[in-house]
């Protein structure tokens, strides 16, 4: 048995943002012979439980880039949900007081709160209505993630300030977000940690881990994992950390050629 751990994005979605049906069948297929399938992603849970849906998994998601571990539409006592300190949140939201910046979102299991009305954010829902705007008194719990939005030339002045005062933070930007966005997490939130996790529920070693990736935010889990597999469409470190690279792009079924090669499928 294996745990074949799959990011989204550029990974296995296609450029579309979608499944295609090779790829789901692929999955499907490997579900269906004791494999164990796992999404693993950057993408908070209420934007991701459609493709688990989609493929008909049973298995745990990673959302978050591991901050959060669950298994949607039931109470999971093995659950897990790593947040930010208050102090940290409250300090980090004063950020808007010394940048510029277009747009803060605070984001935990089933919740988002911004400071402002948005439309048209990647992997973020519409919301130019909000009940609510972002504030460390609106805050109904500990958010999971912090995502801030500023001019590029801004935003490596921002990470460096955030880095050097809290160096116990993950800041992270991906896909879409790339110059446009850093999203905040603790350092105990990286793919690689969830993905051991899980592993162990299902009391398997890291060697049988295939693990899937395109960005920087899944080095630590192409490195750590038994295979791991870069995108062809992957960025540099990807590649660099990753042990074999796909044939194929995402918009070219990658993830599913490599599987259906790898385990002999016949479909």
């Amino acid at each position: 048995m294996n745990l074949i751990a799959l990011d989204l994005d550029g990974t296995t979605l296609n450029a579309a943002g979608k499944l295609t049906p090779l790829t789901i069948k692929t999955l499907q297929t490997l579900q269906a012979m004791g494999h164990k399938v796992v999404i693993t992603t950057g993408r908070p849970d209420n934007i991701s439980v459609a493709f688990y849906d989609e493929l008909q998994l049973t298995t745990p998601m990673i959302n978050f880039d591991g901050a959060l571990i669950t298994i949607p539409h039931q109470q999971w006592a093995a659950a897990q949900e790593v947040t930010l300190d208050d102090a940290v949140i409250t300090d980090l939201l004063t950020l808007k007081e010394q940048y510029q910046l277009k747009l803060v979102v605070a984001e935990g299991k089933n919740f988002l709160l911004s400071d402002r009305p948005f439309t048209n954010v990647p992997y973020l829902v519409d919301n130019p209505h909000p009940d609510t705007l972002l504030s460390a008194q609106t805050l109904p719990r500990r958010p999971i993630s912090l995502t801030i939005f500023a001019a590029k030339d801004t935003l490596h002045e921002i990470t460096r300030v955030i880095s050097n005062k809290y160096p116990q933070l993950l800041i992270n930007s991906w896909g879409a977000w790339l110059d446009k966005a850093i999203e905040i997490t603790t350092q105990a939130a990286y793919k690689s940690r969830a993905v051991q996790y899980v592993a162990n529920y299902y009391h398997l070693p890291m060697t049988a881990v295939l693990a899937f990736g395109d960005d920087d935010n899944d080095v630590d889990m192409l490195k750590d994992a038994g295979l791991g597999v870069a995108m062809k469409n992957g960025n540099a470190h990807a590649k660099a950390a990753a042990q074999q690279q796909t044939s194929l792009t995402n918009d070219e079924d990658g993830v599913a050629h490599f599987l259906i090669d790898y385990f002999k499928l016949d479909l």
